[in-house]
């Protein structure tokens, strides 16, 4: 081997022996500071210490690639001066020889040096190093207490906030019982209000549907009443007519109050005539307009053949017809009796009315008209047999269901007056008769102008009818037994409105 491989060989194994000794101080240095290291700043202590190795690395690195650029400088000189008194050290080989022992000596001595000084600045750098590295163990060790101050807060905070947790806890538990005790005071309040409520409005509704029965059962008996009376009347007006042509002209009036048309056809040989109409539009037909044969007057001319009533429906597939005039006016019942007199048809009697399929009280016109046919026809064969006779008609008198009403009469007198006392008894008996609930319930709540006002004044103007003007107290008489048959002789119970 040549001096120079030995040269290279010493200083290679020297930079190696030196940066193998550094490299095994900073991974000692290394390991102790990260096993030193807290957890909180082990990242920054490695950080630190890695930078400073590398620093530190990189120093020595360079440090020994000075020297040995200096060394491969010194020994390219040293080869170009040998190569260049190559023959003069041949010739001089002592000389030379004790020459280059000397520049070696030299050459060690600087190379030693310099070794020394990188040896100073590594160990400088270490120094520095391991003030960094214990730098990094007091933050570290700071961090830890840091830490443990702040894990001992933590504890304290979260041990507070047990506390306050379970204290809310409890108090939530607390309020959840109040509101449920509340909650069940309340349902049991409003059970106990709505219970109440539904009580007072059963009994409410009770009384109501009482009530309404109770008055339900007063207007249907007052209607059948009133149509009672309104039959009774009916009769007495035919009883109380004075000739032929003023029964029939009562006929059609009262027939009229039982249905919505009513019209009395003349029998003239084999043709009816119209003689008075009632509920028919003014003019459409005109009474004396009408003139029909037998064939022609359909439901009116089959009585007249037949001499018995008939009756149907308007939308009827067969049977007879409706008369003309009375073929217009939609879907309703009709019917037509014959007036007789002496077994013969003087008369035919045509009413209709709105068709009603169901069954109720409206439904009992035919049988109503027909018993006013009958008596009608029985007035008109009395009233012929006595002009049949050349008897005078008798003065019509007004008949009731009561004849007599017990009790005094006040001032009482004789002739007109005395009669004029009777009748006003008569149609305020009448009322009391026909319309006794009612009469009975006014009396109680002291209205029985207001219940009974309609009665009470057609019956005053049938009064004013028949009691002529020069009874001077017709109206006294009418109002005492107003006071006395209805009010029951308490003048207080008529009402406001007299």
């Amino acid at each position: 081997m040549s001096f120079d491989d030995q040269i290279n060989a010493a200083l290679d194994g020297t930079i190696s022996s030196l940066r193998e000794h550094l490299e095994a101080r900073l991974r000692d240095f290394s390991r102790n500071a990260v096993r030193t290291a807290t957890e909180e700043r082990q990242q920054a202590v490695k950080a630190a210490v890695d930078a400073a190795s590398a620093e530190v690395r990189a120093q020595a690195e360079a440090l020994v690639a000075g020297i040995r650029s200096q060394a491969e400088t010194q020994v390219a000189q040293i080869k170009a001066a040998a190569q260049k008194h190559a023959e003069e050290l041949k010739r001089a080989a002592e000389s030379q020889v004790a020459d280059l022992r000397k520049a070696l000596e030299e050459l060690r001595a600087q190379a030693q040096q310099q070794l020394d000084a990188a040896r100073r600045i590594a160990q400088a750098e270490i120094e520095k190093a391991h003030g960094e590295i214990d730098k990094a163990r007091g933050d570290a060790s700071q961090a830890r207490s840091d830490a443990e101050i702040a894990r001992g807060e933590a504890d304290v905070a979260r041990a507070e906030t047990e506390s306050i947790r379970a204290h809310a806890r409890q108090e939530i538990a607390r309020a959840h019982a109040e509101i449920e005790k509340t909650r069940k005071g309340a349902a049991a309040e409003a059970e106990e209000v709505l219970i109440g409520r539904l009580t007072a409005a059963h009994s409410v509704s009770e009384k109501k549907i009482a009530e309404a029965i109770d008055r339900a059962r007063t207007d249907s008996h007052q209607l059948e009443l009133s149509r009672a009376a309104r039959l009774v009347g009916a009769v007495r007006n035919l009883d109380e007519a004075r000739g032929l042509s003023e029964v029939l002209e009562r006929l059609v009036q009262c027939s009229g109050h039982e249905v919505d048309r009513a019209a009395i056809l003349l029998v003239k040989g084999e043709r009816l005539a119209g003689w008075r109409l009632a509920g028919f539009p003014p003019g459409e037909p005109s009474a004396k307009s009408i003139d029909l044969s037998a064939d022609e007057a359909g439901l009116a001319g089959a009585v007249l053949k037949s001499g018995v009533p008939a009756s149907r429906p308007s939308d009827a597939a067969d049977g007879p017809g409706l008369p003309p005039f009375a073929g217009s006016a939609g879907e309703r019942h009709a019917m037509a009796l014959p007036v007789r007199v002496g077994g013969e048809v003087v008369a035919v009697l045509y009413a209709d009315a709105p068709r009603v399929d169901e069954p109720s009280s409206d439904a009992r016109w035919p049988a109503i008209l027909e018993v006013l046919v009958r008596h009608a026809s029985r007035v008109l064969e009395a009233m012929t047999v006595q002009q049949a006779a050349g008897l005078s008609l008798p003065r019509p008198v007004a008949r009731g269901s009561h004849t007599t009403v017990p009790g005094p009469v006040e001032h009482a007198g004789t002739g007109d007056e005395d009669a004029a006392r009777r009748y006003a008894r008569l149609l305020l008996s009448e009322i009391r008769m026909y319309h006794e609930p009612i009469v009975d319930a006014a009396r109680r709540s002291g209205d029985l102008m207001s219940r009974l006002h309609g009665e009470i004044e057609r019956a005053r103007k049938l009064y004013e009818a028949r009691v002529p003007e020069s009874v001077s107290a017709r109206a006294e008489y009418f109002d005492q037994e107003l006071v006395r048959t209805l009010a029951g002789g308490d003048r207080s119970v008529l009402g406001g409105a007299q």
